[in-house]
């Protein structure tokens, strides 16, 4: 146990270092800013992405939007451990909880989060999957606290893709990402189930044209001859 805190210690450490390294050193572009400045600043929205999608999105919301506080839903498993004492490293707050395990407590702690005026992520295919398969739970939080569902995506354009379960994507220094935001969704508080099924695939069918958009983004700045010198006005992100 004191060697698993150890390592889960040196993890944040490293971790921390490593992932912001890696982050900003790329360049980023962004669709749909809008969608942060009308829902994301105000809080109480729910945030939706691929497992694969986590690396940069956690970034991107602690050192770029910063406020309001997000809330992650990180699964009680030993791995979940890395990931806690990642996100905390970020200065973000943690939900432990998953499916199979501490489901239901998770989603009250989830909605008291939502109530205070955080905004929460949740992996709708994780944390074990199918992989980009969305899950009835994340419609039902929105349904039971009245929040957005926020859909995000992100691509690199020079990327390591991870032979696990969801395909983890880690960008490689010194890239280009694209990331993207869609228009909330909304879930009524008296939808049937029925309906909640029409939600979810709903929210599937916009997470997946966010993936293209975002590889279609990419693939054209792989495509594009560098500019100039004399012409390169792109700045990389600060921290």
């Amino acid at each position: 146990m004191a060697l698993h805190r150890l390592k889960t210690a040196v993890f944040g450490c490293l971790g921390f270092r490593g992932l912001r390294f890696i982050c900003s050193s790329n360049r980023l572009s962004i669709s749909g800013t809008e969608v942060i400045d009308r829902y994301v600043r105000q809080g109480g929205n729910i945030f939706a992405f691929w497992h694969s999608r986590l690396f940069y999105l956690i970034y991107y919301y602690a050192f770029h939007v910063k406020t309001p506080k997000v809330s992650i839903l990180i699964s009680l498993s030993r791995d979940g451990d890395y990931g806690e004492t990642l996100v905390a490293r970020m200065g973000q707050d943690v939900v432990r909880g998953s499916s199979s395990r501490g489901g239901t407590q998770a989603m009250r702690a989830l909605a008291a989060r939502l109530a205070q005026g955080y905004n929460v992520a949740l992996t709708p295919d994780g944390p074990r999957g199918p992989a980009f398969q969305v899950q009835d739970g994340i419609v039902r939080l929105a349904q039971l606290t009245g929040a957005r569902i926020i859909p995000v995506s992100y691509d690199a354009r020079s990327k390591w893709t991870l032979r696990s379960w969801d395909r983890f994507i880690v960008p490689k220094p010194f890239g280009t990402i694209h990331a993207a935001l869609g228009e909330p969704l909304s879930v009524p508080r008296q939808a049937s189930p029925g309906q909640i099924h029409e939600y979810r695939d709903r929210l599937q069918d916009v997470l997946t044209g966010l993936d293209r958009l975002c590889a279609d983004h990419v693939a054209r700045t792989l495509a594009a001859p560098p500019p100039a010198p004399s012409d390169r006005q792109t700045v990389r992100p600060s921290d």
